[in-house]
This record gives C-alpha cells, sequence and structure tokens, in this order.
C-alpha cells in the first residue's frame, strides 16, 4: 500500500499539470481570438496565403458592371441626397429599392464624396468590389458567416487557393432579399413500396 504522504506528492504533481495545461489552453484561445478579431477587421478584400494555407480572394464585381464608373455619367452632376422618384437612367430603381428602412436612399450605400465608392456605416469608403465590407457594416452575422464559407459561394479547391463571391454575387444590392420557393412535393416511393 502507498502511504498517504505519496498519494498526496501525486496528487500535487497531477495537480500542477492540470494547471499548467490549462493555462497553456487559455493561452492558446487567447491567442485565436485576438487573431480572429484582427481577421474581422481586416479592410482587405483579398487574403494573402500564408503558411497556415492557401490564398483567398473575392471575385471583381465592378468591370462586369454596365454602367462602371458611375463618374462618367455623374461627374457634372451635383449629388442630391433628397429621396424621390427618378425620372432618368436609373429609373427601374424606383421599383426595385428594397432594402433597410423606408428611409433608404441612394447616398446611404453610395458615396456623395466619390460616386465610384461605397461608402460603409462608420463613413469609410471602399470600392465596389469591396461590397461585402459595405454588407456587412449592418449585417455582420452574415459577414462572419461569409468569411467562415456557411453563408455565400466559395469556388476553388479544398487545400488550393480559393475565390469567394461578394455579397452582391449573388444578392441585387437594391432587393436583396430572395422571393419565397414554394417546395415540391414529395416523390412517389419505388415500384412495391407503401406510401406513408
Amino acid at each position: 500500500m502507498r502511504s498517504a504522504i505519496g498519494a498526496h506528492q501525486d496528487l500535487s504533481s497531477a495537480g500542477v499539470l492540470a494547471i499548467i495545461g490549462l493555462a497553456a489552453s487559455l493561452a492558446v484561445a487567447g491567442c485565436h481570438d485576438a487573431q480572429a478579431q484582427a481577421a474581422q477587421s481586416e479592410p482587405s478584400s483579398t487574403t494573402a496565403s500564408s503558411a497556415a494555407g492557401p490564398a483567398v480572394s473575392v471575385e471583381p464585381r465592378a468591370k462586369l458592371l454596365p454602367t462602371f464608373p458611375c463618374s462618367s455619367c455623374h461627374q457634372h452632376l451635383k449629388p442630391n441626397p433628397e429621396k424621390r422618384e427618378l425620372k432618368e437612367f436609373h429609373t427601374v430603381r424606383n421599383k426595385e429599392l428594397h432594402h433597410g428602412d423606408s428611409a433608404a436612399w441612394c447616398y446611404q450605400c453610395h458615396s456623395m464624396a466619390n460616386i465610384d465608392r461605397l461608402v460603409i456605416a462608420r463613413g469609410d469608403l471602399v470600392t465596389f468590389d469591396e461590397a461585402f465590407l459595405l454588407c456587412g457594416s449592418c449585417h455582420g452575422d452574415k459577414l462572419r458567416d461569409w468569411k467562415l464559407a456557411i453563408h455565400g459561394k466559395t469556388m476553388g479547391h479544398w487545400r488550393g487557393d480559393k475565390i469567394k463571391r461578394s455579397c452582391t454575387g449573388c444578392h441585387n444590392p437594391h432587393a436583396p432579399k430572395f422571393p419565397a420557393i414554394e417546395p415540391e412535393a414529395a416523390p412517389w416511393p419505388p415500384t412495391g413500396m407503401k406510401a406513408h
């Protein structure tokens, strides 16, 4: 039989090892949280490859917009922040602007200072290719899920470089809600099986 003193010494050693393990776990978790917070606040649209993994970039959108750069038409127009029915060119927006509250208007997202940029909630200007930062300034939960590839589309290879679609690659920024989808009927059971 072991003596009470020997058992006490073994317990003390195990306790010390447990405390060291707990401290190391907390230190790693704290470091991970700091890295995650830094990544969430990173304003770049492209994450460069590192020792941790391949590169993830955001699919460019500005070149796909037929009316970009906006300044090609707006350069001689004075910005008008008053909400009104549009009479020229952007008249389709009169029917489709269903985003946010009823006070939503062009300059809630488009910059009055630089029409070729978007303005996020805190006032910073971002490019049309960085629209995810604009969307995420109001929809933080969706931005978090998008960064984790839970929401949105990520293309590429499992262990290779990846390209993500920005919010506006799937959603119309002026009316982002998808229409409701009617579910399909259940399939008929194979021959010889009974329906439940």
